[in-house]
């Protein structure tokens, strides 16, 4: 099981090398042309995981990657490149959609706001800004759980992982 209900640390990314059994796609970015079609963005090449060979030792229990809605930026990115294992499964909700390079941009009155400034989709086109990460289960705490002091997703990956 892994909580990426925070924002991680980069180190996290280590994690691919122990659940894939080979090089697997996961994103690809929309970066702008700047230089030579200012507005216009093109795609990257699908950007690919840290596993660089076959690994016929990688984990083959299931994985259950927990997401919502404090899951953003490079913590949706993490969830992208882990839920192309085998036998992962995310549950949870929707994520802020939140990704892709922030740049910072001055405003007339002193005022400095944050954009992305690259696209950010799945390798099939689909896009993740705005959206979210694709979600397996949407799983949500309720009212009575709240009150009882139950995290019900950390529950719910719990039975993925023992019952099915």
């Amino acid at each position: 099981m892994i909580d990426i209900r925070c924002y991680p640390s980069p180190s996290a990314f280590r994690l691919e090398k122990y659940l894939l059994p080979e090089p697997k796609s996961y994103a690809k970015w929309a970066i702008p042309d700047i230089i030579q079609h200012p507005g216009m963005f093109r795609f990257t090449a699908p950007h690919k995981s840290q596993v660089k060979k076959k690994n016929k030792d990688f984990y083959k229990g299931k994985v259950v990657i927990i997401a919502n809605e404090r899951t953003q930026s490079m913590a949706e990115t993490l969830v992208m490149a882990l839920q192309v294992a085998p036998s992962a499964t995310v549950i949870g909700s929707q994520t802020a959609g939140a990704n892709g390079s922030v740049q910072f941009i001055s405003l007339p009155g002193d005022i400095t706001t944050r954009i992305s400034g690259i696209g950010a989709y799945y390798p099939d086109g689909r896009e993740m800004q705005r959206i979210g990460v694709y979600i397996d289960e949407e799983v949500r705490p309720t009212i009575h759980g709240i009150i009882e002091g139950r995290d019900e997703l950390l529950e719910r990956a719990m039975q993925i992982i023992e019952n099915e």
